[in-house]
């Protein structure tokens, strides 16, 4: 029964820190404020988080291993071409469903932390992808239409939506939506190089 409490307490602890890290951001975020939110003193609060940043951690570490992994490996589930649409749909709308507020933290709030280039890497981690596309594509053009140079730029312009969306989407079944809507724009214009 103890061991539940313990669970419990530190399930609050990471709501709360949450809720604090998406309204002030790192920097901002007060450690006395979360204490008080769940009703325990700061020292007790640290016997389960050992300072912000770990807490901070906990919260949007997992949130950037995912979105990381859906990026990177997206065309490496078995699939056929004509559901690879669906499969981006679902992994990236997926995520958002489980983990939109650490998603925002992470992407809005990570400032003063060692996260703060999450959104660069992640940038970075598309571009590699949408470069080994435009590859493929100039082989099998017998060509180089697109230069790599090329892949940066479009990453970065399909992430930066992504984040608006879940910016300003709330709705979980509106956020997937256009979700859906804004992933078929996107690839409708790329399938050729998948």
């Amino acid at each position: 029964m103890v061991q539940v409490l313990k669970e419990e307490l530190r399930q609050s602890i990471l709501r709360a820190a949450q809720e604090e890290f998406l309204q002030y951001g790192y920097k901002g975020a007060s450690v006395k404020r979360i204490a008080e939110q769940v009703g325990v003193s700061v020292g007790n609060l640290y016997r389960y988080y050992a300072g912000k940043e770990i807490l901070f951690d906990s919260i949007v570490e997992p949130v950037f291993r995912e979105l990381e992994l859906v990026i990177a490996n997206h065309d490496q589930r078995p699939h056929q071409n004509e559901n690879i649409f669906e499969l981006v749909v679902q992994a990236l709308t997926d995520l958002v469903g489980k983990l939109r507020k650490p998603l925002l933290i992470l992407i809005d709030g990570s400032r003063g932390t060692r996260h703060e280039d999450a959104v660069h890497l992640l940038h970075k981690t598309m571009s590699d992808n949408v470069a080994e596309h435009l590859a493929a594509y100039n082989a099998k053009k017998g060509k180089q239409a697109y230069s790599e140079q090329t892949a940066w730029p479009v990453a970065v312009a399909f992430m930066q939506g992504y984040f608006e969306i879940i910016r300003h989407r709330s709705d979980s079944e509106d956020c997937k939506k256009t979700i859906q809507q804004y992933v078929a724009f996107w690839y409708e214009g790329l399938r050729e190089f998948m």
